[in-house]
């Protein structure tokens, strides 16, 4: 597998990351309406449970997605300046 399926297998993960994060939060502010949307699947405690577990793994993906856009770039910069 090369680095730029990497690259988008982290920028997917990062997006789904985020939204289930989003979900999760307002899954703790609003809960009768979140519950009503996703039909009861979660509630108020378990969305602050995947909420708070969920944090670890969205800054390290969130971290990856911003180092590996910035090498990207650069790179690009780099053969851009050279041509």
């Amino acid at each position: 597998m090369k680095k730029f399926h990497y690259i988008k297998i982290i920028h997917w993960t990062l997006l789904i990351f985020a939204i289930i994060y989003i979900i999760t939060g307002f899954g703790i502010t609003e809960h009768k309406f979140i519950e009503t949307i996703i039909f009861g699947i979660i509630s108020k405690s378990i969305a602050f449970q995947l909420h708070i577990f969920l944090i670890y793994p969205f800054i390290i993906l969130l971290i990856l997605h911003i180092s590996l856009s910035i090498n990207k770039k650069s790179r690009w910069k780099s053969k851009k300046n050279e041509q």
